[in-house]
């Protein structure tokens, strides 16, 4: 079964991509990708769809507020039957991050650089990037890390090694285990995945 998935941008994807595969879905099609503040605007538009089609979006929390469930009823006070609509807390990364073996596998570090309860960092991003700053790979000191000077957040191909990490070498299922709205968000896409299996045999 296909499902639309909103996302925030090209690194979200490969998260998004692995959450459904897990709970046993498929990406029909990425929308979104322009940042936080478009997906928002476009999201009464997607709720309107959900009500004929699955949809999954997923935004970040950043810095608004302390409470996912909060900001959910304020971005999308009526969510449509087949909407899941979630929220990271506070970023993406620190869902990555919370899969402490794979994502240093993947950064070339020790595991011991990984930190515990990524859900409680400011800016899980910038802490995944200082981690990789130490890595044993060129490839990732130079496509994560910010080159000095460059007036840039993060490295050249952050978003598309991100994405491509999080799409065939992270494991969702454990890193919902150090990641409480990680574990929320792959509920409530089971839940709507059994939603659409049992329409699909009626």
């Amino acid at each position: 079964m296909d499902i639309s998935v909103g996302v925030e941008g090209l690194s979200d994807q490969g998260v998004a991509k692995a959450i459904v595969r897990t709970c046993g879905l498929s990406v029909s099609g990425f929308y979104g990708n322009h940042g936080k503040s478009a997906l928002l605007k476009k999201l009464p538009g997607y709720n309107s769809a959900a009500a004929f089609s699955p949809w999954l979006v997923l935004v970040d929390l950043d810095n608004d507020g302390s409470c996912p469930g909060q900001k959910r009823s304020e971005w999308l006070p009526q969510p449509s039957r087949l909407m899941c609509f979630r929220i990271a807390v506070r970023e993406a990364e620190a869902w990555l991050l919370a899969d402490s073996e794979e994502i240093a596998r993947f950064l070339g570090v020790s595991q011991a650089r990984i930190p515990p309860n990524p859900e409680s960092f400011d800016d899980a991003k910038q802490t995944l990037i200082s981690i990789a700053r130490h890595s044993r790979k060129r490839d990732i000191r130079e496509g994560l890390v910010p080159r000095d000077g460059s007036g840039r957040s993060v490295g050249p191909t952050y978003a598309s090694d991100i994405s491509e990490f999080a799409r065939s070498q992270w494991r969702p299922l454990v890193a919902a285990e150090s990641a409480p709205s990680l574990k929320k968000c792959i509920s409530r896409v089971e839940e709507l995945a059994e939603v659409l299996s049992s329409e699909s045999e009626s």
